[in-house]
């Protein structure tokens, strides 16, 4: 079976079509947090590098813990976004880093994605009371109580 084209034009707006969908759909990685960590979260401990010098090396932390300052947190994300779809997380890191009176990194800890809770919400239901009446009485209910005698 033979296809006519009428002009080139149709033929390039095909072509145009193919290339512009798949184009879409290849997707796109984007890091989010402080990017090469790993390179330099070894020298930290090792080194027993004070918080200032931490700050000079990797930027401000992402989170401070409330309950505790001398606990830092650096985050780490990286997600894949493809098309319309959902986007998805591909790699998900907090190092946490703990430091001592002096000022000075002791520990480092690294949680990834299977580290961290699932939050279980409660479904139940909490009824809101004078709510009770239907949308419709709620609608008619000036009708019949305006005085216009006046």
């Amino acid at each position: 079976m033979k296809i006519i084209y009428k002009s080139n034009l149709y033929k390039y707006l095909i072509y145009f079509f193919i290339i512009f969908s798949v184009n879409n759909c290849s997707g796109r990685i984007s890091n989010h947090g402080v990017l090469n960590i790993d390179k330099h979260i070894l020298t930290i401990v090792n080194n027993n590098l004070e918080k200032a010098e931490i700050e000079a090396l990797l930027g401000p932390p992402s989170t401070i813990s409330a309950f505790e300052f001398n606990k830092w947190y650096y985050i780490n994300t990286t997600i894949r976004h493809i098309a319309f779809y959902k986007p998805e997380v591909i790699n998900h890191k907090v190092y946490e880093i703990i430091f001592n009176k002096e000022n000075q990194a002791i520990k480092v800890n690294t949680y990834d994605q299977d580290d961290l809770n699932e939050i279980a919400y409660n479904l139940d239901i909490t009824k809101t009371r004078g709510n009770d009446k239907p949308l419709l009485q709620y609608i008619l209910k000036g009708i019949g109580n305006s005085d216009i005698r006046k």
